[in-house]
């Protein structure tokens, strides 16, 4: 880890910090499988234990209650999908266009292979009174900085924060659209053309006129 000097330092974890993380993410792994089978209404803090296999001092001893334990399931979710993301489009060919494309795919796939945990985690996400919003926008932001990134990086060019908001937006609600719908392989395909009509129309018109020329 980097200091704000930028030079390399170390970060030791003390085995009582170490513990906390590992209790921590044995009950957020488990209760994944618990919500996806359940939905957030009908679940129980006593299905998490049994789940975890804890006992209910240790599960408040981490969590004042179920909607943390679904706050810190959509931290990991996300997370997990934005270091995805930022490895595909970084592994792209050198061309820009193609790396944003992939990483946008990557974010449709995932929303389509993990789909019964995800109904849960975005329906409460996309609620502004729900505690999974705070971490929803940071997400946006996230997924935003990323493409702001890749394109800055390859073509030179800057564009207005918002813009790609817009496209996050576009981006988030077509997986929506493919979780409610019980998408087909087919209709996956198609949100992956429109969103590279999409991009390509907004952040690469240049590429896209000569493609079409």
């Amino acid at each position: 880890m980097r200091n704000p000097g930028g030079t390399s330092r170390i970060v030791s974890v003390g085995p009582g910090a170490l513990a906390t993380k590992i209790a921590q993410g044995g009950i957020v792994a488990a209760s994944a499988a618990v919500f996806t089978r359940l939905g957030f209404a009908a679940t129980r803090v006593e299905d998490i234990l049994d789940a975890a296999g804890i006992a209910r001092r240790t599960f408040y001893k981490y969590f004042a209650g179920k909607e943390d334990v679904l706050a810190a399931l959509y931290e990991v979710a996300t997370g997990e999908l934005l270091k995805v993301v930022v490895s595909k489009a970084a592994s792209g060919s050198g061309d820009a266009l193609n790396a944003v494309r992939a990483g946008l795919d990557v974010y449709l796939d995932y929303h389509v292979e993990n789909a019964p945990l995800l109904k849960v985690l975005v329906e409460h996400a996309i609620r502004s009174d729900s505690p999974l919003a705070a971490g929803r926008r940071r997400f946006r932001r996230e997924l935003g900085r990323v493409l702001d990134e890749v394109v800055r990086a390859r073509t030179g060019e800057e564009h207005d924060p918002m813009l790609y908001s817009a496209l996050v937006s576009a981006l988030e609600g077509l997986s929506l659209d493919l979780l409610w719908s019980g998408a087909s392989p087919g209709d996956v395909a198609r949100a992956k053309r429109v969103m590279h009509l999409l991009i390509d129309r907004v952040l690469f018109p240049a590429a896209a006129l000569a493609a079409s020329s």
